[in-house]
């Protein structure tokens, strides 16, 4: 039965219960219109006849677009743990568009999926073609709640393709025409416009890794391959000596593994570094007796924008990282330390051997850090 009117801005009780009925109606094996940031959809558990309940309320797709339904979860975990994803640019993918308005159609060896399969109860068919299975991470608080209180599998197709709608892709439940549809949905929540109002985007990886990407969805082509690229930024006070270092050693670190197709980018700047000031000669002279090239290194000081594009921050004490995160609170979750307990200290006025020491942390602390990046 139709909501008596949106959630959106009432109660987090009234929310509460909406997602609590949502979840029951699928408990029960019926569906649900559950709102996503990208458009409204019809959920159904992913049952053995769950293709022919979302065929009696939806238009068939398309013969030869991949499988019939997506399977919808709440969390990423379960992808890592049953799929077979050898390429560090499909892990990657995952990582940073789940959750979000992104569908997965990945190429599975075929005992790979008939294990997946079975691992969560699902039949042939349901959310695969038999070669193919498509998922989508939904980045909406509740469809991500009502996922995880089914308990079980839930596949999915958008609103815009209901027989009893109007227009394509509806970014809220205002399209639905009855005011009974028949068959009607178990429940239907309405929580108002979604946050993009267009379809989630269709990412396709086949078994060599190549990566395509359907047109017309949130993100285009570029926005996604773009998360193929990642930037590092080391800091420090005055980025003359031990954010260069951690810089130019970390560069050198991943020339020696081949490549991914992920590319890691790094840099430096300092949180009270004067403009265009070289690295001091110390500093060069240690990383060319290490075989690093130090490059013509000019001094920057850090700026909100160097702190919003980078992944992750590195600091070379916890004081710089707390004095980051006090003037950044949002960047807090991405700014460490290199180590909590072992701070890298100035080697600023002092002799080479402090500088070699200084390297020599600095390179452990950098290969500790790296190897726990993924992909």
């Amino acid at each position: 039965m139709p909501t008596d009117g949106p959630i959106a801005g009432r109660s987090p009780a009234d929310r509460d219960n909406a997602a609590q009925h949502a979840a029951r109606a699928l408990r029960d094996g019926g569906t649900a219109v559950i709102p996503t940031e990208t458009v409204y959809g019809i959920f159904t558990p992913a049952t053995p006849n769950a293709i022919d309940h979302l065929d009696s309320f939806t238009n068939k797709p398309e013969p030869g677009t991949g499988p019939r339904s997506t399977w919808h979860l709440a969390d990423p975990a379960p992808i890592r743990e049953h799929l077979d994803l050898p390429h560090a640019t499909t892990r990657r993918l995952l990582d940073r568009l789940c959750p979000g308005p992104v569908r997965f159609v990945i190429d599975q060896p075929e005992e790979r999926l008939a294990e997946c399969r079975r691992a969560i109860g699902v039949e042939t068919g349901v959310i695969d073609d038999g070669h193919r299975i498509a998922f989508r991470v939904p980045d909406h608080p509740i469809a991500r709640r009502v996922l995880r209180d089914v308990g079980a599998p839930c596949v999915a197709r958008r609103l815009g393709a209901a027989n009893w709608t109007l227009g394509d892709d509806p970014g809220t439940t205002a399209a639905i025409i009855p005011e009974r549809p028949d068959p009607a949905p178990g429940a239907i929540i309405d929580d108002g416009p979604t946050l993009h109002r267009a379809h989630s985007t269709t990412v396709r990886i086949d078994r060599e890794g190549r990566i395509s990407v359907d047109p017309g969805g949130v993100l285009s082509e570029r926005a996604v391959m773009e998360q193929l690229d990642r930037l590092i930024l080391f800091v420090c006070t005055g980025n003359t000596c031990r954010s260069p270092l951690a810089e130019r050693i970390a560069r050198a670190i991943v020339g020696e593994s081949p490549a991914s197709g992920v590319t890691t980018r790094f840099a430096s700047a300092g949180i009270a570094a004067g403009e265009g000031m070289p690295a001091t000669p110390e500093a060069d002279d240690t990383l060319r007796a290490r075989g690093i090239d130090p490059g013509d290194h000019r001094s920057r000081s850090l700026t909100p924008r160097m702190i919003d594009e980078a992944e992750v921050i590195y600091t070379m004490t916890p004081s710089h990282a707390e004095a980051i995160m006090n003037a950044a609170p949002d960047a807090a979750h991405k700014v460490f330390p290199l180590a909590d307990a072992e701070p890298v200290e100035d080697p600023i006025g002092q002799g080479p051997e402090v500088y070699a020491r200084t390297a020599d942390q600095i390179e452990r602390l950098v290969r500790a850090r790296l190897a726990t990046i993924a992909p």
